[in-house]
């Protein structure tokens, strides 16, 4: 996955997004598809299925004369939509399947879990990308372990731990800085 830089802020995008600005259009679609598609798989249980749903609906909202306030409204309105048109899809089609929530039913709670959920992901992809030591005290710290015990489990002193642990973070920070991640937050 490309993790996009913008040198433009927040206000700055969504306005692009509200007078279809073909670059904002083409950063929403690489920031928003994959989690879209992973999203509407759950109900659809099908990739393929799912990608279509995705690609469909980013084409109505283009097409449409939405308009989005925040980053907020445009996160919420890309999920709800597709949502929205994962349900359609199964009800033309006659497919039932069990559904845990209606989004209508949704908390801001269950939503910034969605969120989360989504964010942690892309984390993970930025930790798979640091160099073999520093993903496994990266996982190790996730994982709640000591520098003390990363330390021994892999048989090299506390102070490279800390040295390889503040790299790793220092990474992460640079690799995730002004992009689309950090617009969830």
């Amino acid at each position: 996955m490309v993790f996009l830089s913008f040198s433009f802020t927040m206000e700055e995008y969504i306005s692009g997004i509200n007078r279809r600005e073909e670059k904002s259009w083409e950063n929403l679609f690489s920031f928003y598809y994959a989690p879209l598609c992973a999203y509407a798989e759950k109900f659809l249980r099908n990739h393929s299925l799912a990608e279509d749903i995705v690609q469909e609906t980013l084409i109505k909202i283009w097409t449409s004369s939405n308009l989005f306030d925040n980053k907020h409204h445009l996160t919420y309105y890309l999920y709800k939509a597709v949502y929205n048109n994962s349900i359609c899809h199964l009800r033309s089609n006659r497919i039932t399947v069990e559904i845990t929530s209606n989004m209508e039913d949704w908390s801001e709670t269950d939503f910034a879990t969605t969120v989360k959920e989504e964010l942690i992901r892309r984390l993970y992809e930025e930790i798979q990308k640091l160099p073999a030591q520093r993903r496994k005290i990266i996982m190790m710290s996730i994982d709640g372990k000591s520098g003390k015990e990363i330390a021994e489990l892999l048989q090299i002193s506390p102070n490279t731990v800390k040295v390889q642990k503040a790299k790793a973070m220092s990474t992460l920070k640079r690799n995730t800085k002004n992009t689309p991640v950090l617009f969830l937050l």
